[in-house]
């Protein structure tokens, strides 16, 4: 049988709103755009029939969506496709699937403070990070992990990321050398992962 999957769209912020002279939030932006190009991917252009400028996308969206209590997005309308989106650094990334996912890229960062490991990690972890020939990699790594199991749970930061339980399965995956990532669901996905350029989004959705 085969395992179902997971698909993951990123891009640059930069370049996937290159379009924009002002813009409230190019992380955001960046995110609804890579949602569109991976509901076409998906063979969901109907969805935009009557869309053709890329400036009346990002509403067009946000009025297919809705946010559970805690924040975690979905679409209003039962498509039978589940979503998630993250950004850092200079990257965004959406994931689409079939089932409740969740997704989450980090920027690799120094540690701002003891404070911070001891929030976000166990003992354990700390004593990994603090052992590890790349420190920030490491904590990085471990904080893609874990916000990608509450962006799966929509539980957001309501609950304490140092003893988070581990979902059915995850998997660690990089976007470049310094940007780090972690998509989980409940069970077993295979993922397939790509940088897209923004042309092929503008060349559908024209200026």
């Amino acid at each position: 049988m085969n395992q179902p999957k997971i698909r993951i769209y990123t891009g640059k912020i930069q370049d996937w709103t290159s379009d924009v002279l002002s813009c409230k939030s190019r992380e955001s932006l960046c995110g609804r755009r890579l949602l569109a190009y991976g509901l076409l991917d998906w063979g969901r252009g109907d969805l935009f029939q009557d869309i053709h400028r890329a400036d009346e996308l990002y509403a067009y969206l946000e009025g297919m969506i809705e946010k559970g209590n805690h924040g975690k997005p979905y679409f209003r309308e039962n498509l039978g496709i589940h979503f998630n989106i993250s950004h850092s650094g200079a990257y965004g990334a959406c994931a689409l699937s079939f089932i409740p996912c969740g997704l989450d890229i980090q920027e690799v960062r120094k540690v701002r403070s003891k404070k911070m490991l001891e929030r976000v990690l166990s003992q354990e972890e700390q004593e990994l990070v603090q052992k590890a020939q790349n420190p920030e990699g490491e904590f990085c790594r471990f904080w893609a992990k874990k916000e990608s199991f509450l962006k799966l749970s929509g539980d957001g930061i309501t609950r304490s990321m140092r003893d988070l339980k581990q979902p059915g399965w995850y998997q660690e995956f990089q976007v470049d050398s310094q940007v780090l990532g972690c998509i989980c669901a409940g069970e077993r996905f295979q993922v397939s992962i790509q940088q897209v350029p923004q042309e092929k989004f503008f060349q559908r959705f024209l200026v």
